[in-house]
C-alpha cells in the first residue's frame, strides 16, 4: 500500500494494474530518485546533476508534482534520474497526499535515493518523519546537505549525522559546490548498466496534450494502469512534462503527460510560462500526439490552436474525444461528434475516437490507433507507385488553366519521411492551384493509407529535377 491510502484505493489500484496484463513500465538504465521534504532545493539539484533546466524551479513549494524523469551521464556512465514532489507523511490535505504518493512510487521503483535536506534550516521534524519513511523502504540512500555555499556550513552538516541516514554530503545545487564528488558517489553505488541489446530499445514517443481539466492525467493513468500522473478536480494540477516508459506486449512507448495550455492572456511570469514551454518541447519530441478534447463542452478556440501547432510541428495526431460518457441519452452525441469534426477540420486526417477514461469505455482502441499512425508517419512509398499515381491523376482530373496557361507535371518522389513529403517537378510552380494541391493531398492519402499523419507537398521547377538528376 502506498502512504496516504486507505484500503478501497488500494485494492482499486491494485486491480487496475491487473487489468493492465502485458503493460510494464521499463527503464534499461539504473534509476535514482531525489526525495526531500518540500522546498529543499530537489528540482535545482536535478537541473544541475543533468545539466539544462528541465525541472521546474520556483521559490514556493509544491512546484514539482508529478515524477518527472531524466536522463544524464556521468563519467562514461548513463544513469536516469527522477524528480519528485515534496513528500510530507504526516500532511492531512489530499493534493500533498497525492504529490507524496507519487514520491514513492518513484522510490519503490528506482535504484538509489539521495534524500535531500536544507543544512540552512537544520533538522526538522518533518526532516526525521522523511528519514522514518525512508529507512522503511530498505532502498540504498545517500544523504545530501543542499545550500552549502561554504567551508562554514560544510563544518555544520555534521549535524546530519542524527538523522541516521549515513555520511552527509554537503553540496550547493544552486553552485555547483561538490556536485562532482556527489555524483562519484552515486555511479558508484548504482547497479551493472544495462546490456547494449537491453538499451537499444525502439520507442514510440507519444505526448498527451489538450487544454486544462480534459482529463490528460487520467487517460495517461488508464493507459498505463498506474496512478502515474496526479488527478484533480482543479484545473492546472500538472506543470511538469512528465515521461514514462511502457512496455505493451513487447513493443516500448514513451508518454509524456504535460500540462494543460493555456491562452496566452492567461499565462503569467513563473511557473505557468515554464509549463507552456514543456508542452511546445513535448510536441517536438514525439512522434505522435493525443490531443485530448472535453467531449461534454464544444471545441473551442483552444483547441484548435493545439491541434494547429501538432500539424505545423508536423506530428502524427490522433484526437481524443473524452468524457463521452457524459453524453450518454442525452442525444446530443452526433451533434458534437460532427462539431469537432466541422471544427478540427485542418486535423480531418486523424482518427476521431471517442472514449472516457474515466469508466475505460473506448481507451483499447488507443493503443493500436497509436500504432497505425506511427507506421503512416513513417512511411516511404516507391517511386514508380507514385508516379503510376500521377499518371492516373493527370488523365483523369488534369490541373485547371490559369491565365491561359496550365500547370504541367513531369515526375514525383517521396524527399522524407516523418512526416512524408512528397515532390512534384512542374513547369511553374506560380501556376498551382490551391484546391489541386489538396486533391493530390487526399488522392495520396487514400492509395497509400496515410491515415493520422500530416501530408507535405512541394513543387519544383523542372530545372531542379535536372539539377538533383545523377
Amino acid at each position: 500500500m502506498i502512504l496516504g491510502e486507505d484500503e478501497d484505493t488500494a485494492k482499486k489500484r491494485e486491480a487496475e494494474v491487473m487489468a493492465g496484463a502485458g503493460k510494464k513500465v521499463i527503464s534499461p538504465l539504473p534509476l535514482v530518485a531525489v526525495v526531500g521534504r518540500p522546498n529543499v532545493g530537489k528540482s535545482t539539484l536535478v537541473n544541475r546533476i543533468v545539466a539544462r533546466g528541465e525541472a521546474i524551479v520556483e521559490s514556493e513549494p509544491g512546484v514539482t508534482r508529478d515524477r518527472n524523469y531524466f536522463t544524464t551521464t556521468w563519467r562514461g556512465r548513463d544513469f536516469r534520474i527522477v524528480d519528485t514532489g515534496g513528500l510530507d507523511p504526516v500532511a492531512e490535505e489530499s493534493l500533498v497526499q497525492a504529490i507524496g504518493r507519487q514520491a514513492l512510487a518513484a522510490v519503490e521503483e528506482c535504484d538509489l535515493v539521495l534524500m535531500l535536506v536544507d543544512a540552512t534550516e537544520g533538522i526538522t521534524p518533518l526532516d526525521q518523519e522523511v528519514a522514518q519513511v525512508l529507512r522503511k523502504t530498505a532502498k540504498p540512500v545517500i544523504l545530501v546537505a543542499n545550500k552549502v555555499d561554504n567551508q562554514r556550513r560544510e563544518d555544520e552538516a555534521l549535524e546530519w549525522y542524527a538523522l541516521g541516514m549515513g555520511d552527509p554530503w554537503p553540496v550547493s545545487a544552486m553552485h555547483g559546490r561538490n556536485i562532482g564528488d556527489l555524483l562519484d558517489a552515486v555511479v558508484e553505488s548504482l547497479p551493472e548498466a544495462a546490456t547494449a541489446e537491453e538499451a537499444a530499445v525502439q520507442e514510440t514517443v507519444v505526448a498527451v496534450v489538450g487544454r486544462p481539466n480534459v482529463g490528460k492525467s487520467t487517460l495517461f493513468n488508464r493507459l498505463l494502469a498506474e496512478e502515474r500522473s496526479l488527478t484533480s478536480e482543479l484545473p492546472g494540477t500538472t506543470r511538469d512534462a512528465v515521461d514514462t516508459l511502457l512496455e505493451i506486449d513487447g513493443k516500448h512507448y514513451r508518454f509524456i503527460d504535460t500540462a494543460g495550455w493555456r491562452r496566452r492572456s492567461r499565462v503569467k511570469k513563473g511557473v505557468e510560462f515554464y509549463s507552456l514551454v514543456r508542452v511546445w518541447r513535448a510536441i517536438d519530441r514525439a512522434q505522435v500526439v493525443l490531443l485530448v478534447v472535453d467531449a461534454s463542452q464544444k471545441v473551442s478556440d483552444q483547441d484548435q490552436r493545439i491541434a494547429a501547432r501538432v500539424k505545423e510541428d508536423g506530428r502524427a495526431c490522433v484526437v481524443v474525444l473524452n468524457k463521452w460518457d457524459t453524453l450518454k441519452g442525452s442525444g446530443r452525441a452526433d451533434v458534437v461528434y460532427r462539431d469537432a469534426l466541422e471544427k478540427l477540420r485542418f486535423v480531418s486526417y486523424a482518427p476521431f475516437l471517442r472514449v472516457s477514461a474515466l469508466t475505460g469505455h473506448g481507451t483499447g482502441r488507443i493503443m493500436p490507433t497509436v500504432d497505425r499512425v506511427r507506421r503512416n508517419w513513417e512511411t516511404r512509398v516507391q517511386t514508380s507507385h507514385l508516379n503510376d499515381l500521377l499518371h492516373r491523376l493527370l488523365s483523369q482530373s488534369p490541373p485547371p488553366t490559369r491565365k491561359g496557361k496550365r500547370l504541367q507535371f513531369y515526375y514525383v518522389t517521396q524527399a522524407r519521411t516523418a512526416p512524408p513529403q512528397f515532390v512534384f517537378f512542374v513547369n511553374r510552380p506560380d501556376l498551382a492551384d490551391a484546391s489541386y494541391e489538396r486533391y493530390l493531398e487526399r488522392r495520396l492519402r487514400e492509395t497509400f493509407a496515410l491515415e493520422g499523419t500530416p501530408v507535405r507537398i512541394v513543387l519544383r521547377p523542372r530545372r531542379a529535377m535536372r539539377e538533383n538528376a545523377p
